[in-house]
């Protein structure tokens, strides 16, 4: 086999790894503890690590499609195979469940640097009602994308991983 080949097949299956286990970590575990602690909590905790786990995150994101697009173009010859069999429809599926996660990701990250910057206004100084309630906004709107991304993610595995077998 070759080198290029190894290579993608290492990167898709680590940064793959990668995504799918930081999306279930934030969704099933980290935000929903952070929300039964409360925005006084949350917000410094989701605030520190955002800046780090958007772009690791978009990375991981983006390594993992662009790796198993190659693979798709080197492997088995393009978008052709979509139509041709089971596996190619799983594939397919995977695909788009993926690119799917990769865009709910990105609508975090918009949703989270607004929730920073509604913080950032307030601070010092107690919140207005209308500036707690666009808080508490944002912070559900965060939690449902990241459950969203994460389900997303779990779609694509399971359907790539089904294309084995088919």
């Amino acid at each position: 086999m070759e080198a290029d080949i190894i290579t993608a097949r290492i990167l898709h299956f680590v940064f793959g790894v990668f995504w799918a286990g930081t999306a279930f970590f934030m969704a099933v575990i980290l935000e929903p503890r952070l929300r039964a602690l409360g925005p006084t909590v949350q917000r410094p905790v989701m605030v520190a690590i955002f800046p780090v786990m958007v772009p690791a995150m978009m990375l991981s994101g983006t390594v993992t499609i662009a790796s198993g697009l190659y693979l798709l173009v080197n492997l088995w010859g393009g978008m052709d195979v979509f139509l041709d069999a089971e596996w190619g429809r799983a594939i397919f599926g995977g695909l788009i469940a993926s690119t799917l996660a990769f865009a709910s990701g990105i609508t975090t990250s918009i949703q989270g640097k607004k929730m920073i910057r509604l913080g950032d206004s307030i601070q010092g100084r107690p919140p207005t009602s209308e500036e707690m309630a666009d808080l508490m906004r944002l912070l559900s709107q965060l939690g449902l994308l990241g459950r969203t991304t994460a389900v997303l993610v779990l779609i694509a595995i399971v359907a790539m991983a089904s294309a084995r077998f088919l």
